[in-house]
C-alpha cells in the first residue's frame, strides 16, 4: 500500500465540500425563512397598531370578547379534557401503589414466615448466577487472549522479519482507516441533514 492508494480527494475533500454546501443552503434556507416570518410580524403588528390607532374604543372591546372566549375555551378544555385525564391518571397512580404495596407486604410476610428458607434460596439463585457469568467470562476471556496472543505473535514476526515495510504498512493501514472514518461521519452527516 502507498500514498497513492489513500484517495484523498475522495475521502476528505468531497464529502467536506458537499457537507459544506448542504450547510451552507439550509442556513440560508433558514435565514429567508426568518427573514419573511419577522416581516410578515412586523406587518401584523403594524396593521394592529394602526387599526387600534384609528378606532381605540372598539378595538379594545373586540380584543376583550377575543380574550374572553378564548380564556373560556381554555377553561372548558382544561375541565373536560386535561383534569379528567389527570384524574384518571392519579386514580391509576394509586391503585398501583396500593396494589405494590399489598405485594410487598405479602411479600415481606412470606420471608418473616420463613426466613432461612428464603435466604438459601436467594443466595442459591444468586451464586448459581455468578458462577454462570464467571465460566462464560473466562471462556470468552481465554478466547480473546488466545487471539490476542496469536495476532501479537504474527506482528512480532512481521517486525523481525520485515521491519520497514511493517511500519509502513501499519501506517497506510492506519490512515487508510482513519480517512474511512472521516468520510462515514461526513456522509452520514450528509445523509442526516
Amino acid at each position: 500500500m502507498s500514498i497513492e492508494d489513500l484517495d484523498y480527494q475522495e475521502k476528505i475533500i468531497a464529502p467536506t465540500k458537499q457537507l459544506i454546501t448542504q450547510l451552507s443552503e439550509q442556513a440560508n434556507e433558514l435565514l429567508a425563512q426568518a427573514k419573511e416570518s419577522a416581516l410578515e410580524l412586523h406587518d401584523k403588528v403594524a396593521e394592529v397598531g394602526l387599526e387600534f390607532y384609528e378606532h381605540p374604543v372598539e378595538t379594545a372591546t373586540r380584543w376583550q370578547a377575543e380574550a374572553t372566549e378564548k380564556s373560556n375555551e381554555l377553561y372548558a378544555t382544561f375541565n373536560d379534557n386535561i383534569l379528567p385525564a389527570v384524574k384518571a391518571d392519579y386514580d391509576q397512580l394509586i391503585v398501583t401503589l396500593v396494589d405494590y404495596g399489598l405485594q410487598s407486604r405479602q411479600s415481606l410476610q412470606v420471608f418473616l414466615d420463613n426466613p432461612e428458607q428464603i435466604t438459601v434460596e436467594a443466595f442459591t439463585a444468586l451464586n448459581q448466577s455468578l458462577s454462570t457469568y464467571i465460566d462464560n467470562a473466562l471462556n470468552v476471556s481465554s478466547l480473546v487472549l488466545n487471539d490476542l496472543s496469536s495476532k501479537a505473535d504474527e506482528i512480532i514476526s512481521l517486525l523481525i522479519e520485515q521491519p520497514i515495510e511493517t511500519m509502513e504498512t501499519l501506517y497506510y493501514q492506519t490512515l487508510t482507516n482513519l480517512l474511512n472514518s472521516y468520510f462515514d461521519i461526513v456522509s452520514s452527516a450528509l445523509v442526516s441533514l
